[in-house]
């Protein structure tokens, strides 16, 4: 009893820091939507250009790419192989699955873990852009972040597999 209400309350807490991660992409998505308006439009009528524009949209992408994993994963909005498995049985759609999530945990834990070392890396070489100056490694660790909830997601989704092929 109480190890599924701990399972649902696990549950909860990563769909909520899962939503979180897919609204601070929005919010990344309008913020280059509107930077990329005004630089066009200072380009077109001034001859002008915002000289940052490019810095901007290289670490807002990292943001919109690697916080919206998780989101995605947690929704089913992931590319799937449906025209192969959806005419499988729910069980061999079930190990399918499994199958995935393994696959998918092992190379969240793999590049999680290397951009954490990187971001140490970047740190102690003083990374950082050419114009506004902003450090590189808090970036990777955006992308290690990325890749840890979606490690939790998976796992999530891994263990409702599982239940429906232990379900017979």
């Amino acid at each position: 009893m109480w190890l599924k209400k701990a399972a649902r309350w696990a549950g909860r807490a990563i769909d909520q820091v899962s939503e979180k991660g897919g609204l601070v992409g929005f919010i990344g998505v309008l913020f280059l939507m509107g930077l990329t308006v005004a630089d066009v439009f200072l380009r077109f009528f001034f001859g002008g250009h915002i000289g940052v524009t490019a810095e901007f949209t290289r670490y807002t992408m990292v943001l919109v790419g690697f916080l919206t994993l998780a989101w995605c994963a947690s929704k089913g909005m992931h590319i799937k192989a449906g025209l192969i498995v959806d005419k499988l049985s729910p069980r061999a759609q079930a190990i399918f699955s499994i199958l995935n999530c393994l696959v998918v945990i092992g190379v969240s834990v793999v590049i999680g873990w290397r951009a954490i070392v990187e971001s140490v890396a970047s740190q102690q070489l003083g990374e950082a852009s050419s114009l506004t100056h902003i450090p590189a490694y808090p970036f990777y660790l955006v992308v290690s972040l990325g890749f840890v909830m979606l490690l939790f997601v998976t796992v999530g989704v891994l263990v409702k597999s599982i239940a429906k092929v232990v379900k017979r």
